[in-house]
């Protein structure tokens, strides 16, 4: 080997070198800033949403992709405001009562608890523990107020918002950005993946929103109708929690019970069948009408990913595991069980 020769492998190995430390510096950076990363992908799951009655009405009436846009933004925002100005106030206000209520709540619970042997043997065990200890209640409560302060804050917002407008207006860029980080052969295929994971994700937020509604409006009618404490308030949260499957039903009705005890045992166990009797349902008879064409993962698969995200970035990574796993088994599906085995039928929605 000459010395030409011994220069360029040199120059190459630099140069691969370079890539390599370019590559965990961003990986690195990614890492600290995973919770940057994922609102960032709240804002494209907004972006997606805000483009499906766009492009609707885009089609149905001739209107320009960039006018439709528009007109549902006006719509979105003049519900937000008007929403806010009508129930914002007192929403927030009975928020902030429940969780100023929960130590005296959980309190309630254990002297519930404690009339019988099960029961006070069960409070010895979760105060040993620290879960049912006055200390625990006041930690729940900060806890759900600094999540609600978390995901509430400006900053937050602000990187959500700025995601999901730009993206929504103007996609094309940013997918184009991406296409010129996969080989030129490959940019066509890589493409209709791109496009396919945004049709599972539009169809998934579409029917997860429907079910919101109705979830929540299933769930506050009940909660009114037996005079249970800060309906509105948990059935806006049985509502939201609706778009973490599994897990989130679970997280909505533990409080509602709580309230439920604090008022006596006989509205606690209505409500939980109320919440039983929503899930039911919300299971049999809504999901199958609203989510037949929406993506299908395994429970399974679901459960892991939240309790993956869970464990790597806390509550905002449960949020959003299953959107976050309907893209890569998707992407999975195309690009190694397609292309790479050659099956075509291994598709989250086949």
């Amino acid at each position: 080997m000459d010395q030409a020769e011994r220069t360029e492998t040199a120059q190459q190995a630099l140069v691969y070198v370079g890539i390599a430390v370019a590559v965990v510096v961003i990986l690195v950076l990614l890492w600290y800033a995973i919770d940057v990363v994922l609102l960032a992908f709240i804002g494209v799951l907004v972006a997606i949403l805000l483009r499906a009655p766009a492009d609707w009405l885009s089609r149905r009436s001739g209107m320009s992709e960039a006018w439709a846009l528009a007109v549902v933004g006006v719509i979105v925002l003049a519900v937000l405001v008007g929403g806010g100005t009508l129930f914002g106030r007192g929403v927030a206000v009975e928020a902030l009562a429940l969780v100023d209520r929960i130590p005296e709540i959980i309190e309630a619970f254990k002297r519930e608890l404690a009339q019988t042997e099960v029961g006070a043997r069960v409070v010895v065990l979760a105060e040993s523990s620290g879960m049912l200890s006055s200390g625990g209640g006041q930690f729940i409560g900060r806890g759900l107020g600094l999540i609600g302060s978390t995901f509430g804050a400006v900053a937050n917002v602000l990187i959500v918002v700025f995601f999901a407008v730009f993206m929504a207006a103007q996609p094309q860029p940013y997918i184009q950005g991406l296409l010129f980080l996969v080989p030129r052969r490959r940019r066509k295929r890589a493409r209709e993946v791109i496009y396919e994971i945004g049709n599972v994700l539009r169809r998934w937020l579409i029917g997860q929103s429907i079910l919101a509604v109705c979830v929540a409006l299933l769930t506050g009618a009940g909660l009114l109708l037996l005079g249970a404490p800060f309906a509105v308030a948990l059935a806006i949260l049985a509502g939201l929690m609706e778009f973490v499957p599994y897990i989130g039903p679970f997280v909505a009705a533990v409080p509602a019970i709580l309230v439920g005890f604090a008022e006596g045992p006989q509205l606690a166990l209505y409500i939980a069948l109320l919440f039983l009797g929503v899930q039911m349902a919300e299971s049999y008879v809504l999901a199958p009408l609203i989510q037949h064409r929406a993506v299908h993962l395994a429970p399974a698969a679901i459960l892991f990913a939240q309790v993956l995200m869970g464990a790597i970035v806390g509550a905002l990574g449960v949020a959003v595991a299953t959107p976050l796993a309907a893209a890569v088994m998707v992407a999975v599906g195309m690009l190694y069980v397609e292309d790479a085995l050659g099956d075509p039928s291994a598709r989250p929605d086949a």
